[in-house]
């Protein structure tokens, strides 16, 4: 039974939403205003990417009550993060039927069912914590708005435009020393299909397909490799697809950002550049063009 059907947002904690969103919109991201989330101590801002098959958003999240955000539970992992900067803390993975999802994965220590309303009641999602053989902060997420609703009304608020154009998310990526054991509870019990593999000298990178983007486990190659020393988790990176790499490196380059000279991707057929984390509240952003 396949669990998962897309990848539907990451969550960047902050200490300051404002603080941190300004270089976001700085490089030309439209971010949503702040909106809270009731009863649960935080709020967000958010910007969307993509189009109605592979939309996809950036959340960053803050805590405004900790102790309102502690009884409220499933912000653990966001409240520990704001106090060490770790950068991207969860990945949120859209599914059609969270509350089956939530009883399957309770044996393997998932995380009980929780439901996210707005500020004035109104209910927004269901989201489960997933298992922490999933190899990182994650969850999983069903909206009470269907995703083709769901992206009118987004893109009816103008919410896909901006200017820095990032086509839609490529993928993320998780170190997973234990690729092997890794990739099993993600074949077997998430049901999400290997749909590539690439090796170099460094690492061994799994691709899991899920929607319009790719999640890489990134497991060693041997033991000399970089990636067996790390610990297991997230990458604080988004890789977005664009149309124009050198356009946009040098339009990043005009607002004030380092970026790295683009070159030869990892993945065959792709040419990169990236703007590090410590330039965007934590999160790395890698734009990829397929040439």
């Amino acid at each position: 039974h396949r669990m998962l059907e897309a990848i539907d947002h990451v969550i960047l904690p902050v200490r300051s939403l404002d603080a941190a969103a300004e270089p976001f919109e700085r490089l030309g991201l439209k971010l949503t205003p702040k909106a809270g989330h009731q009863g649960a101590g935080t709020s967000n801002r958010v910007f969307f990417v993509g189009g109605e098959k592979s939309q996809f958003y950036v959340e960053l999240l803050t805590v405004d009550d900790e102790a309102a955000a502690r009884r409220a539970g499933n912000r653990e992992d966001i409240i520990e993060a704001l106090q060490s900067d770790a950068g991207l803390a969860r990945v949120m993975f859209r599914s059609d039927d969270v509350r089956g999802d939530a009883a399957r994965l309770q044996a393997h220590g998932g995380g009980p069912l929780y439901d996210a309303k707005r500020e004035d009641g109104t209910k927004i999602c269901n989201v489960t914590r997933l298992p922490a053989e999933t190899g990182f902060g994650a969850g999983a997420i069903q909206y009470v708005v269907a995703p083709n609703e769901q992206y009118e009304a987004r893109k009816g608020r103008g919410l896909f435009e901006s200017d820095f154009p990032l086509k839609r998310l490529d993928h993320l990526a998780a170190i997973a020393p234990d690729i092997d054991g890794t990739t099993e509870f993600w074949t077997e019990v998430l049901g999400v299909p290997v749909f590539g593999e690439v090796t170099t000298p460094a690492m061994v990178i799994r691709q899991m397909k899920l929607g319009d983007a790719i999640l890489e486990l990134l497991g060693p190659s041997g033991p000399e490799s970089p990636v067996a020393a790390r610990p297991a988790g997230l990458v604080s990176m988004c890789a977005f697809e664009v149309e124009d790499l050198d356009t946009l490196v040098a339009t990043a380059r005009e607002r004030g950002f380092t970026v790295t000279d683009p070159s030869t991707g990892v993945l065959p057929g792709t040419r990169t550049a990236t703007i590090p984390g410590d330039q965007l509240s934590g999160m790395s952003m890698q734009l990829l063009e397929y040439t």
